[in-house]
């Protein structure tokens, strides 16, 4: 990715009164008539809404308490109703933050005449989520096709640590976007642009005479501005990591604090003061308590000699002892609470697992990351903003294993999909912490077998064995653990309206293999026949009908999250009274630097035709440069899926 960093401090030993001017956010009545009758944008045709100009403005504020405070202004082009939601406004406050001088305008072209509509006080509406998270929120009334709306607000907070991220790229293009910043001398951030996109403008200079100690001592600030012009709509699409990975933004990220007297506060300057700070905020100082839960394990765990067995025996009682209670980390975590209450949140029960192998003398360590949703963990400096999420490693003669019980469905050595997100951080405070690889233990793979008949009138009728392995395996086990066998048939049905299911049984014997079992009639209005001839496609299940990959250019990798493969073997025997007179052809494609391949081998047997089908990912991810071998992949494996079987009536 074509990353382009600035890393950017100035730091002041005595300061601390800010000269700002006091103001009540950004003014509005910027819209021009211009805007109003805009019917389209014309770097994006397609586009259903644009965003005209934005700007926002961090700085310190006197006036209402030295808190941080943050600016916003935005003008909006709708051109199609479908993009009507981006008329409410929702802000997010965290604890004691608050929000002022909330100001907003809607623009509406009616016969000619500009009709502008003001935001009341009234419709301001303020809903607490959680006891951390309080949401404001506002609708701009009487927005429609060609619409423009226009606002503006501040949010101010106590907590001096933190900027929020600007993005100057969203799912809709933006014609201007603007940051600028007035940052105190004593607060030392590191200071990274992300994405693809250049910045338009870029500009740091220092503002003398902008901090004071009333009589004794003045500072200066560090003066910010950075813009980006036309920039893109950031296009998603299937197999990809968090948007924000890719997407054009500007990120802060706190180093140090200067106090008056000279004091300085160092946040995060190495991975060894990282790794310190993971284990006294965010783990607690949890990672102690084995003595408290040798006392807990069942007796029997003691006495069993072979190790890798008596992890496994740990594993499998804690997954079914502890409930997951859907969060990934506690507001205030006590692993002692969590085991007495049988639940918890992902780092108590991991933690739990870590404490509980510790007090029988197993090697284990935690490794912190960051999900699949939340975005990678940079390395370019360390920092602990990024992780939110921890699993167990253990190692057993000489075998590693990547533990979480979290998921009653996942197996030992499984971990959840979302957790495959490049590398964390393992964590030892005697050796040091070191990057650890988080991928997947066990191969995932589909299989399917195929047997076809005709009865008397071509009604075409047979068996299907499927088994699911890795992956796949774990979504079956999971739908069927949520939803039973009987919904989970009904789904089956509804994946596959071509098909009528006579019976259907699922085998879970075996955890790894999670094999279904079932007969199936084709409907006559799924073949093609006429008086002497008839044709079929016998890839009646889970056929890939529509490229996931449509984008003319991909910027970001396809990132699958673990290698898998999927295979057939079908077996149609030939009607009695007809000749196969046609069927697939024999194929193999493929991809560059062994990513993948696809075989498809038809043979005629004696009575009847044999189809072996099968084709792979051999990673699990592509570097966007690959992007259209991967497409024209897909291309390939959806034309072989698309093959018919030709029969003709015998003279």
């Amino acid at each position: 990715m074509n990353l382009k960093i600035c890393i950017l401090s100035f730091t002041l030993i005595l300061l601390f009164r800010v000269n700002a001017q006091t103001r009540k956010g950004y003014e509005l009545n910027k819209t021009t008539r211009d805007e109003i009758e805009m019917i389209s944008y014309e770097k994006d045709s397609t586009t259903k809404a644009v965003v005209l100009e934005e700007k926002g403005h961090f700085s310190v504020d006197k006036e209402n308490n030295y808190n941080f405070r943050r600016d916003i202004y935005k003008r909006i082009k709708f051109f199609d109703k479908s993009e009507i939601d981006r008329a409410t406004i929702t802000i997010d406050l965290y604890k004691n933050e608050y929000v002022k001088y909330i100001k907003a305008i809607s623009y509406t072209n009616e016969e000619g005449n500009v009709k502008k509509i003001y935001l009341t006080k009234d419709k301001i509406y303020k809903k607490k989520n959680t006891d951390l998270w309080t949401e404001m929120s506002f609708t701009l009334p009487n927005v429609k096709d060609g619409s423009v709306i226009e606002y503006s607000y501040s949010v101010f907070s106590p907590y001096r640590h933190s900027i929020d991220d600007w993005y100057f790229q969203s799912s809709i293009p933006k014609i201007k976007s603007d940051f600028t910043a007035l940052i105190p001398g004593n607060w030392k951030y590191n200071i990274r642009i992300n994405g693809f996109q250049k910045l338009d403008r870029e500009e740091s200079n220092i503002k003398r005479l902008c901090l004071e100690i009333p009589g004794i001592k003045t500072g200066d600030c560090l003066d910010l501005k950075f813009g980006m012009d036309s920039v893109p709509a950031f296009k998603k699409e299937d197999y990809m990591l968090a948007s924000k990975n890719y997407m054009s933004r500007l990120i802060f990220e706190l180093e140090s604090y200067t106090h008056i007297d000279g004091r300085v506060n160092d946040y995060v300057t190495t991975w060894e003061d990282a790794d310190r700070t993971l284990k006294k905020y965010f783990l607690d100082n949890q990672t102690s308590k084995k003595n408290y839960f040798r006392k807990k394990l069942p007796q029997e765990i003691f006495s069993i000699e072979d190790k890798l067995v008596k992890v496994k025996a740990i594993f499998k009682h804690l997954q079914n002892t502890l409930t997951w209670n859907e969060k990934h980390r506690s507001t205030k975590l006590r692993v002692k609470e969590s085991y007495e209450s049988k639940t918890g949140s992902v780092d108590a029960l991991n933690l739990i697992l870590f404490n509980t192998l510790k007090a029988v003398d197993i090697d284990a360590h935690i490794i912190a990351l960051s999900t699949r949703k939340n975005g990678m963990v940079t390395k370019l400096h360390p920092t602990t903003d990024d992780f939110n999420y921890f699993i167990v490693k253990t190692t057993v003669n000489g075998e590693d294993y990547l533990l979480d019980i979290s998921n009653k469905n996942l197996l030992f050595g499984e971990l959840p999909f979302k957790t495959l997100n490049g590398e964390g951080r393992l964590l030892d405070f005697k050796k040091g912490g070191e990057w650890q690889t988080v991928s997947p233990k066990y191969y995932s793979s589909t299989s399917k077998k195929v047997i076809f008949k005709f009865d008397e009138e071509l009604n075409p009728f047979g068996s299907i064995q499927e088994s699911y392995k890795g992956y796949f395996a774990l979504n079956k086990r999971t739908k069927l653990s949520k939803i039973g066998d009987e919904k989970l048939w009904e789904e089956i049905e509804e994946t596959y309206p071509d098909l009528e299911i006579d019976s259907l049984k699922f085998n879970t014997k075996d955890p790894k293999d999670f094999k279904i079992n079932y007969n199936f009639n084709v409907p006559d209005s799924e073949i093609e026949k006429s008086s002497t001839k008839f044709k079929i496609n016998p890839f009646v299940i889970d056929r890939i009908t529509k490229n996931p990959f449509k984008l003319k250019e991909r910027n970001y990798p396809v990132n699958f999250g673990y290698k898998w493969s999927k295979s057939y073997f079908i077996d149609i025997k030939t009607p009695q009274g007809y000749t196969l007179t046609k069927y697939p052809e024999n194929t193999a494609v493929s991809l560059p630097n062994k990513g993948g391949r696809l075989l498809l081998n038809s043979k005629k047997t004696a009575d009847g035709l044999t189809i072996y089908f099968k084709y792979s990912l051999n990673k699990e991810a592509y570097h966007s440069l690959e992007y259209e071998y991967l497409k024209e992949y897909f291309n390939k494996i959806i034309k072989a899926e698309e093959a018919f079987i030709h029969y003709t009536k015998q003279e």
